[in-house]
């Protein structure tokens, strides 16, 4: 009799699991068509298991199918010029690997490709905030992960669709923010941790949660959800085994390798150079050039402050000029304005912004140049560093992160915080020409470490033939 109400009991509670289920996988069913149908994606194209949409484009030759996804890569900086220079040479070197590369709508800097096995694929990207990424993970977990690919996709991209049938790689250059842990083998590149040393810089807050809180927590789940972490220097590498507990063999220092990048010698022989001299009214060899993006880590105004103390003191090199390169960022250069309004020197002109410029402007900017300073608090690598080492150009830089490690024995250091020490460090670079021949003979022979770019294709191409190998 006990044994009969026991087997009753057991079989109400299975019919009661096994309706649960059911419950689950048709609430999931119906969340997922809804999805579907505000997308204005077609049922049979989310689930084929054949070439999705995103993938319509690919030649049917193509051994691999490789997803970058670029929506990280917004600004023109050392990211997307690596970012560029990584794709085109990988698919020079493997012509019948087809890249697919995700970019957003409306991105005032799109990718530059010199290449015929890649396409780009603009999509309404969606703002990454904590509450989609909270419901992405609770769908992938009522439905068991069974549409993982799918949920992501039309939580946070329109109209692009792919999974592990569809292609073989997933590539993230710039890895921040997760919102692609496919099931498709990923492989990602952090360039650096700066939101753990200056977590002052992520304050803001979306929907109740800091930028610190969800790149600190985002972080972990790119080094949980990749097969291999790449990142551009020791110094990162040993923050990202330090804080997310990695094996050390798990994340692969492959350095740039782009020194050569805007050496371009027969430009910088032409008549280019006095012209771009005149447009921005410089005079050969009375400048100092400050290659960078206007972020608040680049350190603009403690540069300023001490070039305006340097000229302060002077009293034969007061035409010395600065010349900051990159976009403008209106808030830094209206702090700029004020400060060398504070300064009581009527030197304005001393103190040139170029806004974003083409490298072969640039070039002629470093050509000319007297010395390139570099006083940036914190830099996953610093390509702007070996750039101008590569061209002859003298180097003054921060003695911080990861520049001491790219720049060796071949720059002028000094402590980025410190403005006296950068006054005096202009200084010394502008009135002592033995310096300068010594760091100009010491940079050629660093920047060499750092020229080879086939060499660090070939690095990249083996990790992602590992990766994809490892799949199968």
């Amino acid at each position: 009799m006990r044994f009969g109400k026991r087997f009753k009991k057991l079989k109400n509670l299975c019919r009661k699991t096994l309706l649960a289920i059911i419950s689950v996988i048709a609430f999931n069913f119906l969340i997922i068509c809804e999805l579907i149908v505000c997308s204005k994606a077609s049922f049979f194209d989310f689930f084929t298991q054949e070439k999705t949409s995103a993938m319509k484009s690919v030649p049917r030759i193509a051994e691999k199918n490789i997803i970058v996804d670029t929506c990280g890569v917004c600004l023109n900086g050392g990211v997307k010029v690596l970012s560029e220079n990584i794709i085109n040479g990988i698919a020079r070197k493997k012509p019948h690997w087809h890249f697919s590369i995700i970019s957003p709508k409306g991105n005032k800097h799109p990718f530059k490709l010199d290449i015929k096995n890649a396409h780009i694929i603009y999509v309404d990207y969606k703002q990454i905030i904590e509450p989609i990424v909270i419901i992405r993970d609770i769908l992938n977990f009522l439905s068991f992960g069974l549409f993982k690919d799918q949920i992501t996709q039309l939580l946070f991209f329109d109209d692009v669709y792919f999974n592990h049938n569809s292609c073989d790689l997933f590539f993230d250059p710039c890895a921040d923010f997760v919102i692609n842990d496919y099931t498709i083998p990923k492989i990602s590149l952090i360039h650096d941790l700066r939101y753990l040393d200056m977590p002052d810089y992520f304050k803001v807050k979306h929907f109740g949660f800091t930028e610190f809180d969800l790149k600190k927590k985002n972080a972990s789940r790119i080094v949980k959800s990749s097969k291999k972490i790449i990142t551009v220097s020791e110094f990162t590498k040993q923050k990202i085994v330090e804080f997310y507990k990695a094996n050390s063999n798990f994340v692969k220092v492959i350095h740039i390798r782009l020194a050569n990048r805007i050496n371009n010698k027969k430009e910088r022989k032409t008549e280019q150079n006095k012209d771009v001299l005149k447009k921005f009214q410089l005079t050969k060899q009375k400048y100092l050039i400050y290659p960078s993006t206007l972020l608040p880590h680049k350190n603009h105004k403690n540069l300023v402050a001490a070039f305006l103390k340097f000229l302060k003191i002077q009293k034969e090199n007061t035409d010395t000029k600065l010349v900051i390169v990159g976009t403008i960022n209106k808030r830094i250069t209206e702090d700029i304005d004020k400060l060398i309004e504070s300064s009581a020197l009527t030197l304005k002109s001393n103190i040139v912004f170029t806004d974003f410029i083409e490298d072969k402007i640039l070039s002629a900017l470093l050509t000319d140049s007297l010395a390139m300073i570099f006083p940036s608090t914190y830099e996953g690598f610093g390509m702007p560093v070996i750039e101008a080492m590569n061209m002859g150009i003298p180097v003054l830089c921060s003695n911080v992160t990861s520049l001491p490690e790219v720049a060796g024995n071949a720059a002028l250091f000094f402590d980025p915080h410190n403005i006296n020490e950068i006054a005096a460090a202009i200084s010394l670079i502008v009135r002592d020409d033995e310096l300068r021949k010594k760091l100009v003979a010491a940079g050629y022979a660093r920047a060499k470490l750092f020229a080879d770019q086939d060499a660090m294709i070939d690095e990249y191409i083996k990790i992602f033939e590992e990766a994809m190998l490892k799949r199968k």
